[in-house]
């Protein structure tokens, strides 16, 4: 084949990554969405081939990658969505129905009392879905080797993140053990946060997540995509949101760069590093009294539930870590391997029948485990700079909005996850 130019290839890879998200958000077929030069067998082999001598070919190898596997297994995650969706289950409490799983779910997460009930219908039904998630990780790894790369070449930023999830859900375990949690409905209540109810807007929008970081500078001159905080169930659906918007946040300014798959990291390091950074903003006292109002006298309640939310949460991200192995290694590393997991990181033995379906690991999913370790260490640095309400500092938002104009790093060291994780658990443990 002819010799392919950098900058053009790059540029193609910028419009299809835009045409495919355009299609997921439309439900367009996502089939035809490349076009044939980023289909060409011979595109992979120019690429690699050029390793030595283009410092971009790496980069363009792994946004190919990415690409070409989001099209090939776009069609079967829109099947599985669409079975969570819509396919009927018979359940027998909290009441005798039939249910998609996606209904079953939403209950849960909006019923307190009949949260347990309604899991346990999920669980029982969802048997079946989780079976096709096992086949498409299966499949996945055929996919890839027809690829000749990994797949965590492409989707998982170190090899250094598994051993730092496992480390952190050994160290964390005593804060967690004081949580009682036994069961997912207790999970679920604790991750949601719903005891920590003042301050927060009566609607969760777009608009008001970005009005709960207050100085507009924070998102001055960036055209940021539309994005759909969560339902507001409690305190943790808005730092969900506030998390969300610091993705928006980092996507628009890395639009404003070249060439884009260095602009654009492959693994999203830095959108989840952001993202983290602001959706764990609510854990500052100094932001429940100044952002969102919190009277004195219930800082310190709010502040506590907060913390159990945000311990949740990550301990959650670093059981998605360590469960995408075993679902790569398939059912025989699920059925010897998860009960332990899941029983030392969520406090319960999460069936393997449901492994990949009642806790998602999608591609990415590992970065956002990384992220909230590079934002803790981040915090503090900030703190130390600017103080307590360095979020409210023109400087200090000046500062990581300049950040986000630089070319991104797609590097984590071990010793970098292992501050972060001690950031983490210092800020925490002194709000339980």
């Amino acid at each position: 084949m002819r010799e392919l130019e950098p900058l053009s290839f790059d540029r193609a890879l910028r419009d299809a990554s835009r045409e495919l998200a355009r299609r997921k958000v439309t439900g367009e077929s996502l089939h035809d969405a490349l076009p044939p030069q980023l289909l060409d067998e011979e595109t992979l082999y120019w690429l690699r081939e050029s390793r030595a001598k283009d410092p971009l070919a790496e980069s363009l190898e792994l946004w190919l990658l990415r690409l070409r596997e989001e099209t090939h297994f776009g069609p079967k995650r829109s099947e599985l969505g669409r079975a969570q969706r819509e396919a009927l289950h018979a359940i027998t409490e909290p009441e005798h129905t039939r249910l998609p799983l996606a209904e079953m779910l939403r209950l849960a997460l909006s019923r307190p009392r009949e949260r347990a009930a309604y899991l346990r219908g999920y669980f029982a039904s969802a048997a079946e879905l989780g079976g096709e998630v096992r086949r498409l990780w299966e499949q996945r790894q055929l996919f890839a080797e027809s690829l000749g790369a990994p797949l965590d070449s492409f989707e998982v930023v170190s090899a250094a993140l598994l051993p730092a999830a496992r480390a952190f859900i050994a160290e964390t375990r005593g804060a967690f053990d004081t949580l009682q949690i036994r069961e997912p409905a207790q999970l679920v209540t604790h991750a949601l946060a719903e005891s920590a109810q003042e301050g927060w807007p009566a609607r969760l929008s777009p608009r008001t997540t970005l009005e709960l970081l207050g100085d507009p500078q924070w998102q001055h001159g960036l055209r940021l995509r539309p994005f759909s905080p969560p339902r507001a169930l409690g305190a943790g659906s808005f730092m969900l949101a506030l998390a969300q918007a610091g993705r928006a946040i980092s996507d628009a300014a890395s639009a404003l760069r070249t060439p884009f798959v260095l602009a654009t990291d492959v693994f999203e390091l830095r959108r989840n590093s952001v993202g983290a950074l602001l959706g764990m903003l609510p854990l500052s006292p100094t932001y429940a009294s100044k952002r969102l109002g919190v009277s004195p006298s219930r800082v310190r309640d709010q502040q506590r539930a907060l913390a159990h939310a945000a311990l949740v949460a990550l301990r959650v991200g670093a059981f998605r870590v360590a469960l995408r192995p075993l679902l790569a290694r398939g059912s025989k590393a699920l059925d010897s391997e998860l009960p332990e997991l899941s029983h030392g990181a969520l406090g319960f033995e999460l069936p393997s029948s449901v492994a990949g379906v009642f806790i998602r690991v999608r591609p990415r999913d590992s970065q956002r485990f990384a992220g909230a370790l590079l934002a803790s260490a981040r915090h503090e640095l900030l703190v130390q700079t600017h103080d307590e309400d360095w979020f409210r500092n023109p400087r200090a938002i000046e500062e990581l909005r300049a950040e986000l104009s630089e070319p991104r790093s797609t590097e984590v060291s071990a010793e970098q996850l292992a501050v972060g994780a001690r950031a983490f658990q210092a800020r925490v443990l002194a709000l339980l």
